[in-house]
Formats: structure tokens, C-alpha cells, sequence
């Protein structure tokens, strides 16, 4: 194995540097981490940006599409939801419930449905519910918990799980896209 070139340099006070403060701190190599980037080692950095080892310039965060649909969704809703209470077609507890719930699971569809039928947003024929959850401004229903009622639901997608729940007790669910 070779000798390491510090071993040369054991007893030495300045290891080769010349003056005994030539070596310290960062001072010796222009600075720590990027300094001196647009300055004394412009070109240094210029040729590694060239070589895709460095970004130059700004560079950041862009956030995910998904992400951004799901916040104009909730957006959309709550200003259909702001407008129907405007409009006197929500009441208070009905207005604050759909507010608090960006996502709508079944069980939530089965408690609030005989109020929505007394607002007049859904309609009941027999012992069957209509209910567009379009013009509540929700895009999505969910399978999450139990629902109990027969209900015929309109919306633009629904997961396979609240497809089932709902057909299971008799109900339907008509979807747009």
C-alpha cells in the first residue's frame, strides 16, 4: 500500500503551504460550497452548468398537476356550495356539513338525502332517491361507510366501491364522463 503523502508532511509545522495561515479555514479555495459562483469561479460553474452537473440560474418547485385539479375541485365546490346558501336553497347545517367535506362518501350521502329532498336539491319517487351531485359542485363520490337508503346518484365519477354499495341496496349511479 502506498504511503499517504500526510505521514510526508508529519512534524511539519505548515505541511507544504508556505505561511501557516495560507491553509486554513476556507480562505485557500475561494470560499465554501457556492460562493464566488458569479464571481471568481464564474467559469468554473458556467462549464459545469454546460455539463448538466450544476443548475444555473433560478430553478424551484413546481407543484404536481394533481395536486393543483384537486384544489381547484374543492375551490369549485365551495363556491357552488357558497352560492346555493346565497341563493336560500342550502340551510345553515346542510350549507356547513357540504362545506366541511371536500370528499363525499356514501354514509355521508345517506345522512343528509331526506334534507336535500326537503331543500328541494334532490327528489324522492316511492322509496328511490334522484340526486345530481353535480349541482352540489362535487366531481367524485366514495365508497366510504354504509348506506342504507335506495339512491339514484348522478355524478362525474364515482370509485368502484360506492358503484357497489349503492347497487347493493337497489340504488344506481350514472356517471358522465
Amino acid at each position: 500500500m502506498p504511503k499517504k503523502k500526510v505521514k510526508k508532511f508529519r512534524g511539519s509545522r505548515t505541511h507544504g503551504k508556505g505561511r501557516n495561515d495560507r491553509n486554513r479555514g476556507a480562505g485557500c479555495r475561494g470560499g465554501r460550497g457556492n460562493a464566488g459562483r458569479h464571481k471568481h469561479k464564474y467559469i468554473k460553474f458556467i462549464k459545469l452548468a454546460k455539463m448538466g452537473l450544476y443548475q444555473f440560474g433560478k430553478y424551484g418547485f413546481t407543484r404536481p398537476v394533481e395536486v393543483t385539479e384537486r384544489y381547484r375541485a374543492i375551490n369549485h365546490l365551495k363556491k357552488t356550495l357558497r352560492a346555493l346558501k346565497a341563493e336560500g336553497k342550502l340551510d345553515d347545517y346542510t350549507y356547513k356539513f357540504l362545506y366541511s367535506r371536500p370528499d363525499l362518501n356514501v354514509s355521508d350521502l345517506d345522512e343528509i338525502i331526506d334534507r336535500l329532498v326537503e331543500l328541494g336539491l334532490a327528489e324522492k319517487k316511492d322509496d328511490m332517491y334522484f340526486v345530481d351531485l353535480g349541482r352540489l359542485g362535487y366531481t367524485k363520490l366514495l365508497g366510504g361507510g354504509i348506506i342504507t337508503k335506495k339512491v339514484e346518484v348522478k355524478v362525474e365519477r364515482a370509485t368502484p366501491k360506492a358503484i357497489e354499495k349503492i347497487e347493493e341496496v337497489g340504488g344506481k349511479v350514472i356517471t358522465e364522463a
